[in-house]
């Protein structure tokens, strides 16, 4: 009965979430930055070398298509997730659907994976189309390389939808939420935007051993780590960090700053949230 509940309520909040033009502009907007951020193999190698040029450029080809929707991906569910508490809140939805028979965890998890899951699969999809279109003779290695994109977006947009419910929350209010939050979750991204070499020479090496550590950009060099791409900064002073923690360290950190938001928010909606002023 409850899965029955919960396929209703996720298909409900599909549409709404994702009514005209929303889908649209999404979709235009990821195209757009994926079309400049693929790398074509373009330089001449050695039969012995160019099966393992020709992985390194795929999979680096990869991370510029990610770290290109990362922009969008973070406005886009910034938005998405505002609008979806803060809108029904103010509207008087959420008073309405609270008061029926639905368990307040699962009417949390179906507006979180309402905008969580369509945008992971799109930065999923893009990753492959464009990727695939440029080196379509090797469908497997892009459909491979590609296959980390999916758990790495989901658990950047965790963090991202976290802050989105925290604000919307908060302030209760449609307008001021949204713009809360974007200018939240923008400084978060510019700070992931950022090389590693730019920030050492501008800042130093101590604010950029640390800057690898910010939520989307722990995701990024997750996945860079994920796809076996190495540095190009590799001075001990520059990056020990990113150097010397493992795939299953960032891997650690990436889940904890998913998590970090959306596990108390989950407990507060499900627990003490007030259906009332």
């Amino acid at each position: 009965m409850s899965v029955r509940v919960g396929l209703a309520l996720l298909k409900a909040e599909l549409s709404k979430a994702w009514a005209r033009p929303i889908l649209e502009v999404t979709i235009a907007l990821m195209a757009i930055l994926s079309v400049a951020s693929i790398r074509p193999l373009t330089e001449i190698y050695s039969q012995s070398d160019f099966s393992t040029a020709f992985q390194s450029i795929v999979a680096e080809s990869v991370s510029a298509t990610m770290t290109s929707l990362m922009l969008p991906l973070v406005l886009m569910c910034a938005v998405l997730m505002s609008l979806s508490f803060a809108r029904d809140y103010e509207s008087g939805l959420m008073q309405s659907l609270l008061s029926v028979p639905v368990s307040r965890s699962l009417f949390f998890t179906v507006k979180f994976v309402a905008v969580i899951l369509p945008l992971a699969l799109l930065s999923w999809f893009f990753s492959v189309f464009f990727v695939g279109i440029t080196f379509y003779s090797s469908p497997w290695i892009v459909l491979q390389f590609s296959f980390y994109v999916l758990p790495v977006s989901v658990l950047a947009l965790m963090f991202c939808g976290g802050i989105g419910v925290l604000v919307a929350l908060l302030i209760k209010r449609t307008i001021p939420s949204v713009l809360t939050t974007l200018i939240a979750n923008f400084f978060f991204w510019f700070i992931c935007s950022m090389e590693s070499e730019y920030v050492y020479r501008s800042f130093g090496a101590n604010f950029a051993n640390y800057v690898c550590l910010a939520p989307f950009k722990s995701s990024l060099v997750f996945l860079d780590k994920l796809l076996g791409i190495q540095h190009s900064v590799s001075s001990s002073l520059i990056d020990p960090l990113v150097s010397s923690f493992s795939v299953g360290s960032f891997g650690i950190l990436v889940v904890f700053w998913a998590c970090v938001l959306v596990v108390p928010m989950v407990v507060y909606f499900s627990r003490r949230f007030e259906i009332c002023d």
